[in-house]
């Protein structure tokens, strides 16, 4: 192969990467998204409700949405994310999985965040 070659081969290589990167970035900031859409909506929820858990399909829709969205970029957070939505359906069914609190999802949107950066 000659030099021109080469540098084509690069620079289509380059290009394909910078894809790759503003895809995964777009699919970060979906997630951050998403999952801050369903933590505002719950928060404003239980304070509103005294923090009272009765099944709520608007959440549960919400979650489920989070955990979609986050599925590409950090498929154990979706997981838990898609728990969380099954709780919304079901608050009071026994679980052997923990769900995530409010709390711990900022603390993963704060990492989502970092990914963003």
């Amino acid at each position: 192969m000659n030099i021109v070659s080469d540098l084509k081969l690069l620079g289509w290589i380059l290009d394909k990467l910078s894809t790759y990167s503003d895809k995964q970035r777009e699919r970060v900031n979906e997630a951050i998204n998403a999952i801050y859409a369903a933590w505002t909506r719950t928060f404003d929820y239980l304070k509103n409700n005294n923090g009272t858990y009765v099944p709520n399909q608007e959440l549960s829709d919400l979650w489920n949405e989070a955990a979609y969205r986050t599925r590409l970029v950090n498929p154990e957070l979706a997981s838990q994310l898609q728990d969380k939505s099954r709780f919304w359906i079901h608050p009071a069914l026994p679980r052997q999985k923990k769900i995530l609190k409010l709390t711990e999802i900022v603390d993963e949107l704060d990492r989502l965040n970092k990914k963003f950066e």
